[in-house]
């Protein structure tokens, strides 16, 4: 999507429906809601941050909405190596982003919390569709951009 499809859309001149776009049905999501699911995610990680304190936890996130051509991998790449986290992040053919990610329970809700806030102030709208917890990965060292 250029830049004129990204004013068009966000002027609500695009045809498109919020959906399609990576918001719930039947509006049109600001920048600065975040989906049922990401809510759910962060509760999630706040009762196992209450249970095990700083044991690692990995997950699988899919990302839609406006997450390409505005530096987003990049963005949790930054994020997670200030928090120690590691994992990878993953620009999909669909227009959205795929990452995995590993570390505490509150370093995971921190990294959400920054590249949300960081994402709102530039009017992009973000939306967590997918979340997985999956196997710690004993032998991962970084996060990482994957092509």
């Amino acid at each position: 999507m250029g830049i004129i499809d990204r004013i068009r859309a966000y002027a609500g001149q695009d045809g498109s429906d919020a959906e399609r776009a990576g918001g719930p049905s039947g509006s049109a999501a600001p920048s600065s809601q975040r989906s049922p699911l990401e809510l759910c995610t962060i509760k999630e990680l706040q009762r196992a941050l209450a249970q095990d304190g700083g044991a690692p936890v990995r997950y699988r996130f899919l990302f839609t909405g406006n997450v390409q051509g505005v530096g987003f991998r990049w963005t949790n790449q930054g994020t997670a190596r200030e928090l120690g986290l590691t994992g990878w992040v993953l620009n999909l053919n669909d227009g959205s982003v795929e990452m995995e990610i590993q570390g505490p329970s509150g370093a995971i809700i921190k990294h959400l919390d920054t590249v949300h806030a960081y994402y709102s102030r530039m009017r992009c709208r973000v939306w967590l569709t997918e979340a997985q917890a999956l196997d710690v990965q004993s032998n991962e060292t970084g996060f990482s951009v994957r092509y």
